[in-house]
């Protein structure tokens, strides 16, 4: 199938839009590798489809809304052709023409052009003309190139396209939020890297395939994606020993951060993203958020910050993680939620705990790192 797939912010870009649309279209040849996509006048021609991909296009990065479309020549009656096997495929008790004529050399003006092929598509289908809320919506494009002919739009991810605002690594847990909070980032042009601490000392690609699915999902969005997997036994064992129950989170959620940094500083990556949600847990209260992100001076990036569950798991059942979210997963976040944790946790009392650990393990950390496709 062909799609007409029409850009969301990338009209604000001005003089930049070029590269916006390069980035966008790179974006969907390297997703759908049998398709072939280019710029039209207002919008960007998907050419060579598979419809079966069309859950990834509804959520993909940098799209406003798309369509199943037809080209045609720039000529009245061919227009009507495309226009009547459009109806043809449909089934309405009412429509509205909707015309859009960036070609003024066109001989009929956008409005006689609907009132034509308006009254076309009544004498022959005998359909209501419903112009507020109507069952088909047929659009009509007329450009230099020619014409486009589509009928009823579906809504996009909206954002800008992956790969136009930068770098960043998101740690990913083996929880609902922090893939969604990966896929908010993309929304918003990032390119995205991600970071899992496995609570071994070894990793076991057993032990992370719900990791390395998760991976996988949120590569449809950007292509392919670099994941890191922290070995975290040996820090997990001391933080048991040496910090008492309510602060082990925090502590726990600091030296996360200093070995993300650390991959960041390495990976040229220019902020940190993490899933929290304010006050979802006891961990991202306003006062365990600060002592937490105090542990580095790396900007600390939480897209789902006034989110609630609701919205994070409608995104998440939408992108297609949710599932695999909900696996059994003990993941080192878990192996710390204490009975009574501390929620109001001063930044004095935190770094009093620290001095006590051994915090030159973290430089002998090594992340493995895996390049995961969209397949």
């Amino acid at each position: 199938m062909n799609c007409v797939l029409h850009v969301d912010e990338i009209f604000l870009k001005g003089a930049n839009q070029p590269f916006f649309y390069r980035t966008l279209i790179k974006n969907l040849k390297d997703i759908f590798p049998g398709a072939t996509a280019n710029r039209i006048e207002g919008a960007i021609w998907l050419e060579n489809f598979n419809e079966a991909d069309l859950g990834i296009l509804m959520n993909f990065p940098g799209i406003a809304n798309f369509a199943p479309a037809a080209r045609c020549d720039a000529d009245l009656s061919v227009i009507g052709v495309a226009v009547d096997k459009l109806c043809q495929a449909q089934t309405a008790d009412s429509f509205r023409i909707t015309a859009t004529r960036s070609n003024k050399s066109f001989a009929q003006s956008s409005t006689q052009l609907e009132k034509v092929i308006g009254q076309q598509v009544v004498d022959k289908y005998g359909w209501k003309v419903n112009l507020e809320k109507p069952d088909l919506e047929i659009h009509v494009d007329i450009a230099r190139a020619g014409a486009a002919v589509y009928g009823n739009l579906t809504n996009g991810a909206g954002g800008l396209p992956v790969g136009t605002t930068g770098k960043i690594l998101c740690l990913l847990s083996g929880g609902i939020d922090s893939p969604v909070a990966a896929y908010e980032m993309m929304k918003r042009g990032a390119r995205v890297e991600l970071v899992h601490f496995m609570n071994q000392t070894r990793v076991s690609e057993q032990v992370g395939e719900k990791i390395f699915d998760l991976a996988k999902v949120l590569a449809r969005y950007q292509g392919e994606t670099k994941l890191f997997i922290v070995p975290y036994g040996e820090l997990q064992r001391q933080v048991v020993m040496k910090v008492p129950a309510a602060y082990r989170m925090l502590i726990n959620r600091r030296l996360f951060l200093r070995i993300a940094e650390k991959i960041a500083s390495r990976e040229k990556c220019l902020a940190l993203v993490t899933g929290d949600s304010l006050g979802q847990v006891a961990s991202q209260t306003l006062e365990n958020l600060a002592a937490t992100q105090s542990a580095v001076e790396i900007l600390k990036l939480s897209p789902l910050i006034g989110r609630n569950k609701r919205d994070i798991t409608n995104i998440a059942r939408a992108i297609g993680t949710l599932d695999i979210s909900n696996r059994p997963y003990e993941d080192c976040c878990s192996m710390f939620v204490a009975k009574h944790p501390e929620t109001k946790a001063k930044l004095s009392a935190v770094k009093k705990i620290e001095e006590g650990m051994d915090l030159s393990t973290l430089d002998k950390i090594l992340p493995i790192s895996y390049y995961i496709g969209s397949n």
